[in-house]
């Protein structure tokens, strides 16, 4: 039998039933214990709530971790990369990661008859991940929807307003091309989102990623021109664009170089083509000639003997870098560490911390203010219960005495005590978490407690109940407090039994 456990019982059931001094003081070391761990679970959940919301507002944006050739230094230039690489798109079947897509950054400037705004407008693919910025979706529709056109635009409420748009609309964009000089490019207005994080939705639109690719000149494109005939022999003539304009052409007959006009004759062979390359070891394009029915003599060919035709360019094989998202923002460091490692030597990676550290140093100094407030909750908490576990034992004064003049021995009596004021801890937590996890949860569903989002980046205060955490925080403060309290429990070792009973 656990004897001082069974003495604390009938103390507890006495004090619920009597009068002494020592319950409005019980009640105020209660109340203040419950008072604090509703501040500590209230605390937690809003700043993890709220650092949970920014992060995904800013990794909607970009991503958990950025996939770049070397060289590229800022993170509104992005150096031409190609496309066919190892790990893409394997690398979205690695355990930890969510998806992988392709993109491009590229600084504009929009003109209105009214206003003039610089913007940073992002390329993306098909395979781009919209669950974000659909959720926050205002009007209109995504990009490479059912009826998605090469220049559609989606750009944030807050620039419509701004620049007076609305959707449907049609507005140029201004880039600097590959040769340094203005591109003007028209753009319709298809969809509208807003996050609430201003520095992010007042500079980025959302495009396909083909007008940056063509603009920055990453690819080639060839073409062939059917000229004529000069006799019986086809002329042929080649022209491409792309790169940096000084391009190599190459023809499958004759071995032939130049663009022509080139002559054939069509029994060389059923299909004449000419590979256009540049300089820089940029994959190149091709243009066909190709005749329908191959003859043995030189003929000038009627136009449906014959067919003429491109790829379209190289452009399409090129991408700004690679975003890949994570399961868990808690393995950011981890994974950047293992890509990195299973990256070819002219490939590097980089982290949306690295990209916006401003706002991410911000968030991490949010656990500093929540470490302070809990560790104040729990000081306040241990104060409270000592101001009462010092009055019940003065109370108990002669119990003591007499428990000591009956041979028990000092931490005997101290545990006594100590499940009191486990019991009183007990019943505070009980109470705080009710209370913390009822507002909490009133908070999570209804927002009653709004937010000026221009100051918060968020309209109403977030809140993450997470009960593992909330599981964690109470018996830590249960632990230190009780441990706390050890120390003075040990009043109980001053009461010498013959002073007591003499003094009774």
């Amino acid at each position: 039998m656990n004897t001082p456990l069974f003495i604390a019982k009938r103390l507890i059931r006495k004090e619920k039933t009597n009068k002494e001094l020592s319950k409005p003081i019980v009640r105020i070391a209660t109340a203040g214990t419950a008072l604090g761990m509703a501040v500590m679970i209230l605390a937690w959940g809003i700043v993890t709530g709220f650092q949970n919301e920014i992060r995904e507002k800013v990794l909607g944006f970009g991503s958990h971790i950025q996939v770049e050739a070397f060289g590229s230094s800022s993170k509104q230039k992005n150096p031409k990369l190609e496309i066919n690489q190892d790990f893409y798109p394997a690398i979205d079947t690695v355990d930890g990661v969510k998806s992988v897509h392709i993109y491009a950054l590229k600084e504009g400037v929009i003109e209105t008859p009214e206003n003039i705004q610089g913007i940073m407008a992002k390329g993306v693919s098909d395979d781009y991940d919209w669950s974000f910025i659909e959720s926050h979706l205002v009007e209109g529709t995504l990009l490479f929807g059912e009826n998605h056109k090469t220049y559609d635009l989606l750009l944030s409420k807050y620039l419509a307003q701004r620049l007076q748009l609305k959707l449907g609309d049609k507005i140029p964009i201004y880039f600097q091309n590959a040769r340094n000089s203005m591109s003007q490019r028209n753009f319709n207005i298809v969809g509208v989102y807003e996050t609430g994080l201003k520095e992010l939705d007042e500079e980025f639109v959302f495009i396909s990623i083909d007008p940056i690719r063509k603009i920055n000149q990453w690819g080639v494109a060839a073409y062939l021109t059917f000229e004529g005939c000069i006799g019986d022999s086809i002329s042929l003539l080649a022209t491409g664009n792309g790169s940096d304009g000084d391009l190599r052409f190459k023809w499958n007959v004759d071995s032939l170089r130049g663009p022509g006009p080139h002559t054939f004759c069509t029994n060389q062979a059923d299909t004449f083509y000419c590979v256009v390359t540049d300089r820089h070891r940029t994959l190149g394009d091709t243009a066909f000639f190709a005749m329908s029915n191959a003859t043995r003599t030189c003929h000038c060919p009627e136009e449906s003997e014959f067919t003429v035709w491109n790829s379209g360019g190289s452009y399409d094989q090129y991408t700004g870098g690679f975003e890949i998202n994570l399961e868990s923002y808690d393995d950011l460091d981890g994974m950047n560490d293992f890509i990195y490692e299973h990256l070819n030597y002219n490939l590097k990676t980089s982290t949306i911390k690295q990209h916006l550290p401003e706002i991410f140093n911000w968030l991490e100094m949010l656990d500093l203010n929540t470490l302070i407030i809990i560790a104040l909750m729990i000081f306040i908490s241990i104060i409270n219960m000592t101001s009462a576990l010092l009055i019940l034992i003065m109370e108990r004064t002669q119990m003591i005495g007499l428990l000591k003049a009956m041979g028990s021995s000092s931490w005997f009596v101290q545990k006594i005590f100590l499940y009191q004021a486990g019991y009183i801890i007990g019943i505070g937590l009980l109470v705080g978490n009710l209370l913390g996890i009822g507002l909490s949860v009133l908070q999570k569903t209804t927002g009653f407690v709004k937010l000026d989002p221009a100051n918060y980046y968020v309209s109403e205060v977030p809140v993450n109940l997470d009960f593992s955490a909330i599981l964690i925080l109470n018996a830590i403060t249960f632990f230190v407090c009780i441990l706390a309290l050890t120390l003075p429990s040990l009043a109980v070792t001053r009461i010498q039994p013959a002073k007591v009973m003499r003094y009774d």
